[in-house]
Parts: structure tokens; sequence; C-alpha cells
């Protein structure tokens, strides 16, 4: 993605919904990877077919290179007097096209043809977070020793799954003069048993980055997307999510290193045995908890620009809600109806009647006991109490005052007003982030004692958990977090 940052140039359009044409034009790539294309000259009559189209195929020709879109979006209509009556007869068309493809070639001529059979992409950080070594020893290397051999033990390291899904890291070694520095390419790949749509490719990208922003706990994006079919590669844009350089390390003037951080990150080398099972798990989970997911995505969004506002506190109640609120069984609804029409049957007042059909409703869980079960299995999984020692938490009264603010907040209530100081709230956040984290990890198959590893490295999580409920996470004895951290560790 980075060679398509500040993209502009001139085109050709050489077919628009099956139409061949041939029009003069300029293709843009915007900062956030969205593309622009302007059709210049344009008849009235294209204008308002192409106006009225909006699942079609667009054609180009840049650079001895061709360009597919599929599906484009009318933006704007400019046209200049050109006739004596001083009316339009050719215009300029600007128009906004989704799932872009650059190849040797056209890679479909319909939409019926947008079909691949794989795809492989690299993301923000892929190295860390595939945690993946192609490095058998560093440190023991006597690189100060003018006259010693480069013997690097390195291997490519590979990850599968049935699912489709692999990973890979493979070791890279730039000599400069007299300057050697490591580094490690990293590639995540999709292989369909079947042609897949651009859909479902994009459906695969977004749980796969999903997944990946669960593991770090901070907005990912893809910086590269390569589609193939018939052993043709097209680079694709459209899959837009947020640009990003990079995760958020510690600045190394200051007193900490971002070797620190790095042991904070899960990675996808920690279901390396249960690999699939997690995949299968977590596009389940996905599914039915997505208000969950989305307001996490937001959430992640807020904490990479930097906002700490009283919405993004609620976004945060909305994740809980969304995790924690279990859908009613039939069972469940059909006791509940059957209770209400007997009680109904007693009332003799039409007046009583109408009130409890219209205010008498099952809806589960309230958002009290949402956070409560929140709240208790992640307090009682991280720090390792039991059930009376986390009775002795007392975290009710902290608990009604999220309540408070939360539906303060949300209803702009004249009669509530709010508890908690800022401090509190960024806590909460800080917290009940990572909380969400520590339940999907636990049902996706990750042992508690890794995540309590892991999350011990976190400072900032640290720090707001122990202000906020006076507690520490239980330390377990062997402290290590796997062979990537302790081979890469320090060289960053």
């Amino acid at each position: 993605m980075i060679a398509f940052k500040n993209y502009k140039k001139s085109c050709i359009v050489t077919d628009i919904d099956k139409h061949a044409c041939s029009y003069q034009g300029q293709i843009s790539v915007l900062e956030n990877y969205r593309v622009m294309i302007e059709i210049m000259n344009v008849p009235r009559e294209v204008c308002i077919q192409i106006r009225e189209l909006e699942n079609a195929v667009l054609c180009l020709s840049v650079d001895n290179r061709k360009v597919t879109a599929r599906r484009f979006l009318f933006r704007e209509m400019k046209g200049k007097p050109t006739d004596e009556d001083f009316r339009s007869c050719y215009f300029d068309v600007t128009v906004e096209v989704f799932d872009v493809c650059w190849g040797e070639e056209s890679c479909a001529n319909d939409i019926e043809e947008f079909l691949f059979d794989s795809f492989s992409c690299s993301v923000t950080e892929g190295t860390e977070l595939i945690g993946l070594t192609p490095y058998e020893e560093i440190d023991s290397l006597k690189l100060y020793s003018t006259e010693m051999d480069l013997d690097i033990k390195a291997e490519v390291k590979e990850l599968h799954s049935a699912s489709g899904f692999s990973c890979y890291a493979v070791h890279d070694v730039i000599r400069k003069n007299s300057e050697i520095r490591f580094g490690i390419k990293s590639q995540i790949q999709y292989q369909a048993k079947e042609k897949i749509g651009i859909d479902a490719i994009k459906e695969n990208l977004y749980n796969m980055i999903l997944f990946l922003e669960l593991l770090s706990g901070e907005l990912i994006t893809t910086t590269q997307v390569v589609l193939f079919k018939d052993d043709k590669k097209f680079d694709y844009l459209g899959n837009c999510n947020f640009p990003k350089d990079n995760l958020t390390v510690f600045n190394k003037n200051n007193f900490d290193s971002r070797s620190f951080l790095r042991e904070s990150l899960f990675k996808v080398s920690d279901f390396e045995i249960f690999l699939d099972e997690a995949v299968n798990k977590f596009a389940l989970l996905v599914k039915s908890k997505k208000l969950a997911f989305d307001s996490y995505k937001q959430v992640l969004l807020d904490d990479d620009v930097g906002i700490s506002t009283t919405n993004k506190f609620l976004k945060v109640m909305q994740m809980i809600e969304g995790m924690e609120r279990n859908d009613v069984s039939e069972e469940e609804q059909k006791r509940f109806d059957e209770q209400k029409e007997a009680i109904l049957s007693k009332l003799d007042s039409q007046e009583d009647k109408a009130f409890i059909k219209k205010h008498c409703t099952n809806n589960g869980d309230n958002f009290i006991k949402c956070i409560q079960k929140i709240t208790k299995k992640s307090i009682m999984s991280l720090s390792g109490l039991s059930n009376n020692e986390f009775r002795e938490c007392h975290t009710h009264t902290l608990l009604s005052n999220i309540k408070n603010d939360r539906d303060v907040y949300t209803h702009a209530s004249h009669t509530q007003t709010p508890i908690l100081s800022i401090d509190e709230i960024y806590w909460i956040v800080v917290c009940y982030k990572v909380f969400f984290r520590v339940e999907v990890l636990l049902e996706l198959g990750i042992d508690i004692s890794l995540i309590r590893k892991r999350f011990s490295h976190d400072r900032y999580f640290v720090g707001s958990y122990n202000n906020l409920f006076n507690l520490k996470i239980k330390q377990e004895e062997n402290f290590e977090t796997g062979e990537y951290d302790r081979i890469m560790r320090g060289f960053d």
C-alpha cells in the first residue's frame, strides 16, 4: 500500500459496465486509500448512465497496467458550455471506486468474474503479531569480532491452519558497509479450496485484522494486499481501514525500551497447537457478538488518535453489554409468556392490562448483570481469586457508580449527576478493554497463565487495575512469554 501513497496518474477508461470506450481520465488514491477516478469529456447520456450504475465493473489502462474496479459511487459532475445556447454537452465525471485491482491484465469483465484463488497480505507489525522467529540464536554471535565468520542459524518458520490461513517468517540480514542489520520478513496468506468472491475475501480480511487487534489491543492496518487468480497477481485496494505505520511503542529516549512492550502482545504463535479451533470459535463469536466487536474497534480508533471522552466510556459500556447479554432462549421466553398471560387473566382493569402488555417484556440480562459477569470472571482469572475472595473486593459500589454514569451520559438525565471522576473513567476504559480481551482469549483457549504473564507487562493496565480495584495480577513462577520474545528481545 505504500506504493499507492500520494498516487495520482493519468489513465484511459476502457470499459464501463461491459461497454467498451476510450475516455481520458485521472486516477487518485487519497490519504485513507480511497480511490477516486475522474473521467473527462463524457457525453450527457453516458453521465446519466454512470450516475444510475451501482454494482458494475470499471476498467482502466494506466502505465502499461490494467486497473479493474468493482462498484463505484457517483461523486461529482462538472461541465462547460459547449454550444450557442450555453448548454453543456460534455462533462467531467468523478466517481469513487471500490475493490480496485492493479495487474498486468484485467481481473474481470463483469461482476460474476470477480473471483480469486487466494490472497496474501502484510499488516502493521506483522512480525511481532505472528510471533515466529526464523533465528535460532543471535545473542551468542560475537558481532564485535572483525575476523569472525558470520554463521547465522536460521530457517523459514511457518504456521498453517486447515481453515486456509498460513503465516510465515523468513530471516532478512542487511549488510551496508561495516553495518549489519537483522530483520524478519513476514506474510499472512489465505488459500481457498475453490474460487471465492471479493466479498468473502473482505470478510476474511476483516476477521483476520480483528483477531490481530484483539491480540495487540491496538488498531491494525493491512499494509499490502495481493490477490491471486490463475497464477496472476493483482495489487488490491478496497479494504479501507485507517492507515497506521506501526504499533504504539515507548520512545527509546525515555526510561523504557520497546522490548518492554513487546512481551505484552499476544501472538498468533500462542495458538500454534489449537489454531484451527481458535479461528473457528472466533468467527462464530464475532458473528454472534458483532455489536461488542464493533464497539471494541471504535475504542481502538479513539486510542489511536488519543481521544479520551465520556463517549469512549459509553463505547466501552456498549462493548460490555454486547458481549455479556445473552439471547433469551425459546424455552425461557415461553415460560415468561405463559406467566404474563396468567397475570393478565387475573386483571379486570383494561388500563392495567394495557400497562402490563406495554411495559412487561423479557429483555434478558440487564446492564448491571452484564458488568457484574465480566468483572467477576476477569478479576478471578487475572488475580486468581476464589468466590469468597472476590466478594471481599467490594466492587458493588464501583459497578453502581458505573451504571449511574452510563445512564447519565446515555439519557442526558436532569435528575442524576455523574459520580465518577475523569481519572476513574480513564481507569475503567483501560481495565474493561482488557477484561473484554481476557474473556475472548479464554474463550479461544489461551491458558490463563500466559494471559497473566502478558498483561503483567502492560503497565497502563497494571496501574489502572490497581487504582480501580486495589488488586494485582497473580505472578507466575516462569515469567517467559515464548520463543520469539526470548530470542528477539532487545532487537528493535
